[in-house]
């Protein structure tokens, strides 16, 4: 269940650490920010990511874990697809910058659900290599949604088109957590893999 947390890790954070980068080229391109303007977009995302944070334990009051974080990677796809959609024009600017809060907030409640997917299943007793394990997931595919955008955008294809590329990468991350199944489970298989690790070595 670990492998799943981690390959789910790896997509969802990929996607969002370049929604930021996608975000203020789309913003520049599309819709003429000028400096300014794209400062308080940013100002805007870390203001929201800060209130998102409170969304994560509302949310764990009313479903699982996992679902918490489904949900919460469906609504970033939605949204993104909502930006790509609706805002194609510089008289847009105050949608986008509500669509931006939205990404704030979704990027909140993601970190703080993940982490605590995370911290709940990793096994007791390996909690330093396997946190370090779960930021090297954070990284290692950080540089391919960028370049699929780029490739896209290079080869002529709409920039609302290339935006909506990241939606793939969100969807295997739901696939990923639905392979996990429910968190008790997660927890009761890693376990169950944790003891019978110790019996071989026995």
């Amino acid at each position: 269940m670990l492998q799943c947390e981690m390959m789910m890790y790896a997509f969802s954070e990929s996607a969002t650490q370049a929604l930021l980068l996608i975000g203020i080229t789309y913003s520049i391109e599309l819709l003429n920010f000028s400096a300014t303007e794209t400062g308080i977009t940013v100002l805007i995302l870390l203001v929201s990511s800060s209130m998102g944070c409170y969304i994560s334990p509302f949310s764990l009051r009313r479903v699982s874990p996992v679902r918490s974080n489904q949900l919460c990677l469906f609504l970033l796809g939605v949204s993104t697809a909502g930006v790509a959609a609706f805002v194609s024009n510089a008289n847009q600017k105050g949608l986008f910058y509500l669509f931006n809060a939205f990404w704030g907030a979704c990027g909140g409640w993601k970190y703080t659900v993940e982490r605590f997917i995370t911290i709940t299943i990793i096994p007791e007793g390996q909690d330093a290599e396997l946190m370090g394990m779960y930021l090297f997931a954070g990284q290692i595919l950080s540089w391919l949604p960028p370049l699929v955008f780029t490739v896209m955008n290079e080869a002529g294809v709409s920039i609302r088109i290339s935006m909506i590329s990241l939606l793939i990468f969100w969807f295997v991350a739901i696939v990923c957590l639905q392979c996990m199944g429910s968190c008790d489970y997660a927890v009761s298989a890693t376990q169950e893999s944790q003891s019978a690790a110790v019996v071989e070595l026995e």
